[in-house]
């Protein structure tokens, strides 16, 4: 009884003081004046009538219920998105009772709220089709009349509830949201009272960009797409937020820091200590600028290398590739060197990242994946709990449904607080098509659950591993007050930090049969026609480094030049792309330019003039330059033409930054001009440069020529000599004739004389 009252007062204490400081930070949030950023979450209209009217709750103070509070206000905005007037628009506070499951927790906008009800207040007299209103509603905790009524504490649905009526129509319920609300105490009430075994508290805090940013470069340079991470680096953007918030929130609190575990991606911490060394941005328009943020991101990357000493730190895959993706499409070489990014972490931290440690998006992984990732190692899957089957005993789970290398283990996240952070699509305010910072929808519920998981569900013991959004949305306003009641449930003996180093390493206290990787998940992740072209011009990647070589006059390893385009491959299928294919195939063709660029490099030289043979064998020049700082193997392929037969060549081998001039022994058998292609292909066949056309002028004959004029010679030579052969046959015909005249004519004067 001694120790309850103790407790009782230690929380008391620790109420005082986090009521002082959600006070504190309950003011109104400014926002975007082109976007709402609302708190709680709407109800359906009961009369069908509620697309008449917006509502949106802009602010909640306090937002957790002490000792300290008296009154709950509630500000906010109410707007006519109807086709016609509304009249007696009033507004009011009403509770339900306080929530006793998950389910309800999860369904607060479909809880009765009849329990307590305020009063109506004016908030217009009337409201034109695309009018809107401020408005300000404040309700007593506790009183006998026209309060919230709350005695005990727990957490209870707050409904803001907003009447008018419509022109030719009744009073009607034309809009309302709401609220989960914890109260930890009661003023001049009970306060709440720790569990006999409290739960054990791990925090991912995640660090994360938005997207990927840097543009693959091969000559050393960091360019990036854009300069919003310079804008997330610097005082009040998201990233500076995330950092900021849990330095702000552990100053007092070693234990809230021995829960929190960062998640970490080697790509950002790699690019933000590029930045420090001076970097470009590439405009629309192609042109490169200097950028803005060397200054911001020294002083971050300072200040998370302070956060995480001697903390736990776990490494994303490199982007947070998709995992599933990749290995699916069976680029095992790729989804490897995704995994590699732990060395990036532990050299610009100084921390090593737990090994074998995954958080997949979505929350499962597919059987392959599962059988990739235990090939390297034993592997624990922070999973959520819906994807787990056949589940006996408590965390962490052996999973037992998949024959892997080595061991596979789920640590299941604790859905109801890691939804409940999740903003749903719809409720995410944009400006210019890109979402803003969250300062009330998402953490209003997660303050609810958490309030609701530590104090006031039916379980004992157990643990909570707490899994934000990978990108997390949220102010500096929310992210500390979030940070603040976790650290106050600490303080009030209402959990216990838990680091994830020591969940991961406790032995197995139960099994899973498999983790299901459903049709859902599958539609989520990066589609084949992404993953396509990332394994086609990866293949062509592979292909030039089995041509290139190690050259010592160049100093330049070949893996390192075509590194780049690996790493920009794995950021075209970041999960940052999911549900963004335009984008994904944008970030794989960066990745393919850099590489057509590299390829361009080894070029044939043109002449500029035609090329004459002398003879049927001269052989063909071809000049060869190679713009590469390594060495290449090259083969020289020319076209077919009709008259000319070359030689096959064999692999020609070209040192970095040098000129060859090979001589291909060819036969012409045709005179004239005529033109060749040449071009270039490493051994396994991939194009480099562009295609050179020849002008080729032969004078010479070829063998064919040759023995047609031969042929033609022997003809005109058989044919004088056939002619001349008659010709003396004639003649000697014309003697023989004359003569046997002659005989005839002396016989016959022969005779007359005798």
């Amino acid at each position: 009884m001694g120790a309850e009252a103790t407790m009782t007062r230690g929380w008391r204490l620790a109420a005082a003081t986090l009521a002082a400081a959600l006070f504190g930070l309950s003011a109104p949030i400014a926002a975007p004046a082109t976007a709402q950023q609302p708190i709680g979450q709407p109800v359906p209209s009961v009369t069908g009538a509620q697309s008449l009217l917006e509502l949106t709750v802009t602010e909640l103070s306090p937002r957790v219920v002490t000792s300290a509070t008296t009154s709950i206000t509630v500000k906010g905005r109410v707007a006519n998105t109807g086709d016609r007037r509304i009249d007696q628009i009033r507004v009011r506070l009403q509770r339900g009772d306080a929530v006793d499951s998950d389910k309800a927790l999860r369904d607060i906008q479909g809880q009765n709220t009849d329990a307590a009800t305020g009063v109506f207040q004016e908030v217009s007299k009337t409201l034109q089709p695309g009018d809107n209103a401020n408005l300000e509603v404040t309700i007593p905790i506790r009183g006998a009349d026209k309060t919230l009524k709350i005695d005990e504490p727990g957490v209870y649905p707050l409904l803001v509830n907003v009447n008018g009526q419509p022109d030719y129509g009744n009073p009607a319920r034309l809009a309302a949201v709401s609220i989960a609300l914890p109260v930890m105490s009661v003023p001049g009430g009970p306060d709440a009272t720790p569990k006999t075994a409290p739960p054990a508290l791990t925090l991912l805090w995640p660090l994360l960009d938005e997207q990927p940013r840097r543009l693959p470069t091969t000559d050393g340079k960091t360019v990036l797409a854009d300069d919003e991470l310079a804008d997330s680096l610097t005082v009040g953007g998201r990233l500076f937020n995330l950092v900021n918030s849990v330095r702000t929130a552990t100053e007092a609190s070693d234990e809230l820091l021995r829960s929190v575990c960062f998640a970490v991606d080697p790509d950002l911490l790699e690019t933000v200590a590029k930045m420090t060394q001076g970097y470009q941005v590439r405009l629309s328009g192609g042109q490169l600028v200097a950028g803005k943020g060397a200054q911001a991101a020294t002083d971050w990357l300072g200040r998370v290398r302070d956060l995480t000493n001697g903390h736990c730190v776990i490494a994303v895959p490199y982007a947070d590739a998709d995992l599933v993706a990749l290995s699916r499409a069976g680029a095992v070489d790729l989804e490897q060197l995704s995994l590699t990014g732990s060395s990036i972490v532990a050299k610009q931290l100084s921390v090593e990242p737990l090994a074998g440690v995954y958080w997949p998006t979505g929350g499962s992984f597919d059987e392959r994946t599962l059988i990739d990732l235990a090939n390297v190692s034993p592997a624990t899957i922070l999973a959520d709990p819906a994807h787990l089957e056949q589940v006996e005993g408590r965390a962490p789970y052996a999973v037992n449904g998949t024959q892997t290398a080595n061991p596979v283990r789920a640590l299941p996240v604790d859905s109801l607080v890691s939804d409940a952070l999740t903003r749903p699509a719809s409720a995410t305010p944009t400006i210019d098509g890109r979402a803003v910072p969250d300062t009330g929808t998402s953490v209003q519920t997660g303050l609810a659950a958490l309030a609701y998981r530590a104090a006031f569900d039916e379980r004992v013991g157990g643990e909570v591993l707490i899994a934000p959004p990978r990108r997390w949305l949220a102010s500096n306003a929310e992210l500390e007050q979030f940070l603040l009641l976790a650290r106050q449930l600490f303080d009030g003996g209402f959990a216990s930090p838990l680091p994830l180093d020591q969940a991961v390493n406790s032995p197995n206290g139960g099994t899973t049969g498999d983790i299901a990787f459903t049709p859902q998940d599958n539609a989520q992740e990066i589609p084949t026609q992404v993953t396509a072209e990332v394994m086609r011009i990866n293949a062509t990647r592979r292909d030039m480094l089995d041509a290139m070589a190690d050259d010592n006059t160049s100093n330049v390893d070949p893996n390192d030049l075509l590194a780049p385009i690996q790493y920009g491959l794995l950021r075209g299928v970041s999960t940052a792309w999911r549900g963004r294919v335009q984008d994904a195939d944008k970030a794989v063709d960066q990745a393919e330019a850099q590489l057509d660029a590299l390829r361009d490099m080894v070029v044939v030289n043109n002449p500029g003039r035609p090329l004459s043979f002398a003879s049927g064998d001269s052989p063909i020049p071809v000049g060869i330059y190679n713009g590469l700082p390594v060495t290449i193997v090259v083969r020289i392929n020319l076209s077919s033409v009709p008259g000319l037969h070359p030689e096959s060549v064999q692999n020609i081998r070209i040192p970095p930054f040098s000129r060859n001039q090979r001589y291909i022994p060819a036969e012409v058998s045709r005179s004239g001009r005529f033109s060749v292609d040449v071009k270039l292909t490493t051994p396994g066949g991939t194009s480099l440069g562009a295609p050179v056309r020849l002008e080729l002028n032969s004078t010479s004959y070829g063998i064919i020529s040759v023995a047609v004029t031969g042929t033609a010679g022997v003809v005109l030579v058989l044919l004088a000599g056939f002619r001349i052969f008659r010709r003396v046959k004639a003649a000697r015909a014309g003697e023989a004739r004359t003569g046997s005249g002659e005989q005839i004519a002396q016989r016959s004067d022969h005779q007359h004389g005798a």
